[in-house]
């Protein structure tokens, strides 16, 4: 009990996107409005992607851009690996349904307090994804390295 309470301390933010239909569009951009008030404190940043067993592909390919309270911005390609080298997917599956977690950065700080947005883009080369049920955003305070 004690493990999960300092668990939950440590998560600052977790939000996820249902996708219309199980059709990720590569025009539909998800947004998440991340608060951050506590600047002092490293944090790792998780991307969180549910799919089923008949997505079709062995990744996906997303951009992540980070909108900082002061406007600047900065973005990187991520190449997800869904499926391990035999095939199998990775993560944890439960019937036809599979989460996946991704680190899209780790041990980070950011620099101003306010609201930070992170937008999440498929740039699959395909107009529209298929079996993509929904994508998350998990932001937890970075575990101490001492």
């Amino acid at each position: 009990m004690m493990m999960l309470a300092s668990c939950s301390k440590q998560k600052v933010f977790e939000k996820y996107i249902d996708i219309e239909n199980y059709k990720w569009k590569r025009t539909n951009v998800i947004k998440f409005d991340v608060p951050i008030e506590d600047v002092t404190t490293n944090y790792d940043v998780t991307l969180a992607i549910r799919h089923t067993s008949y997505y079709p592909y062995a990744n996906i390919r997303v951009n992540v851009t980070t909108t900082y309270p002061a406007g600047d911005m900065r973005t990187k390609d991520h190449n997800v690996f869904l499926r391990n080298t035999d095939g199998t997917f990775k993560g944890e599956g439960a019937g036809d349904l599979w989460d996946i977690t991704y680190p899209v950065m780790t041990d980070v700080t950011f620099p101003e307090k306010g609201t930070y947005i992170f937008e999440v883009q498929n740039v699959m080369p395909i107009i529209e994804l298929s079996d993509i049920m929904d994508v998350g955003l998990i932001i937890r305070k970075a575990k101490k390295t001492n």
